[in-house]
């Protein structure tokens, strides 16, 4: 652990005394008692689905849409797939609010595009459909920095491949600005 003076501090007791789960909590209660523990410095240079971030990814999205005169329903989600923001533009169909959030989910708990399993269903792999909370249609698209999962970014109101083209569109764009 990291603590305000640079030094690492182990508690060196006996090697039965290390193994014991109550003395590492013990330890670690008295050191954020008393103020000591400071966050991990890799923590804090991880990008992490805030929503300024999610704003940003919503914006790309919305701009992609309306280029191309598409009404959606766009959906962030963080890494765990919490939803962080979410927009529905004027004109877009309401089944697509909560289609938009499970294609997200589905990005993110199978760390790729809703797309591609979309594509294998089609094909014959039929097994995907039987995945428990999971919406293999195109318009659903993992969010990497620095590559690891931020979160994802799920999109309905068009046809599959339209869906699936904004998202991928608007994934990349975000991508760029934010690293």
């Amino acid at each position: 652990m990291r603590f305000l003076s640079g030094l690492s501090l182990s508690f060196a007791a006996s090697p039965d005394a290390r193994r014991t789960p109550a003395r590492g909590a013990l330890a670690a209660a008295c050191m954020l008692a008393t103020g000591l523990v400071l966050s991990h410095p890799a923590l804090s240079q991880e990008r992490a689905m805030d929503l300024g971030t999610s704003l940003a990814f919503i914006a790309h999205a919305e701009h992609a849409a309306e280029a191309r005169h598409a009404h959606v329903a766009i959906a962030i989600v963080d890494a765990g797939g919490n939803l962080v923001a979410f927009q529905k533009m004027d004109g877009t169909q309401l089944g697509s609010v909560r289609l938009a959030i499970l294609k997200a989910k589905t990005a993110v708990n199978y760390l790729r595009p809703t797309a591609d399993m979309e594509h294998a269903l089609n094909a014959g792999n039929y097994m995907i459909a039987t995945l428990p909370d999971t919406l293999p249609a195109g318009g659903g698209y993992p969010i990497m920095a620095n590559g690891k999962l931020i979160g994802a970014l799920g999109l309905s109101g068009g046809e599959g491949e339209t869906d699936a083209t904004l998202a991928k569109e608007a994934v990349t764009r975000g991508v760029q600005t934010i690293k």
